[in-house]
């Protein structure tokens, strides 16, 4: 992210989940923006101690541990604490599908063999195609929600795939009560978006005022394509950047600010 550039002046709304979206506060407010938080999402564990020797079975047979997200990096390591099973974790490879999570993860002790360039769960797939051999196992950590690109990519090619759902999004009701009372009391320059669930859930509780929203002088950003694409779903575009982080993001929105203040 360019630290000279500036946010003056721009007031931002942050759709993400509340345990996330602080970090992302503190940096709009660092570059002189105004942040305003709603969290539209929650994320809630899904495994039960009764499925911990399945699981345990399942990585003890995996010769890759994949991660598609940090919420999965942090449930999954939650629950290897919980249950003591540190030791099932020295054989695997890991690959992670971003630098955050690669970031989180070696924070935590583990190290990190892959992770793509590009920070999508196609680019992640791809970049294991290079690393797995046939006939291994690999197992991979993720949401309910999360997509099956990675399996579906790496089955046909005879990689043996154990996905666990480690988590589950469900709406923050809380958080959606607070959306309709900012959107009613102020405008902003930013509607920012880091997830597609978050955009289903921001639509959903906006759902009378959407082609309103789009005819708006609102810009709205989204970390990556495919939450670009859940927003088309509504006949809303939006602005993507070069690298889907919330520092990309960040560097987006300077950019975009400083050229409004140009024209």
């Amino acid at each position: 992210m360019t630290i000279a550039k500036s946010l003056y002046g721009q007031t931002v709304l942050v759709t993400r989940n509340e345990r996330q979206a602080g970090a992302f506060q503190q940096k709009i407010e660092a570059l002189n923006g105004h942040a305003v938080l709603t969290s539209l999402i929650r994320f809630e564990p899904t495994l039960t101690k009764e499925k911990a020797k399945a699981f345990l079975e399942d990585l003890e047979a995996s010769h890759w541990l994949v991660f598609t997200s940090v919420n999965g990096a942090s449930f999954f390591l939650s629950y290897i604490e919980k249950h003591q099973l540190h030791q099932s974790l020295s054989h695997l490879k890991v690959a992670a599908v971003g630098e955050k999570t690669s970031a989180y993860l070696m924070q935590h002790g583990l190290k990190v063999d892959v992770v793509p360039e590009r920070f999508i769960a196609e680019e992640l797939a791809d970049a294991l195609i290079e690393h797995v051999h046939p006939e291994e196992c690999v197992f991979v950590a993720k949401g309910h929600l999360s997509r099956d690109v990675v399996k579906n990519t790496l089955v046909p090619l005879g990689i043996d795939v154990k996905e666990w759902i480690i988590y589950k999004t469900v709406k923050d009701e809380d958080g959606i009560i607070a959306l309709k009372s900012a959107m009613m009391e102020q405008s902003f320059d930013f509607i920012t978006f880091t997830s597609s669930s978050t955009v289903h859930s921001f639509m959903h509780a906006m759902q009378a005022d959407i082609d309103r929203l789009a005819a708006s002088d609102t810009c709205f950003v989204s970390i990556g394509p495919l939450t670009q694409e859940a927003l088309l779903q509504y006949g809303i575009s939006s602005e993507t950047p070069d690298t889907y982080t919330i520092d990309g993001m960040l560097d987006l929105m300077c950019r975009l600010s400083e050229r409004k203040l140009n024209q």
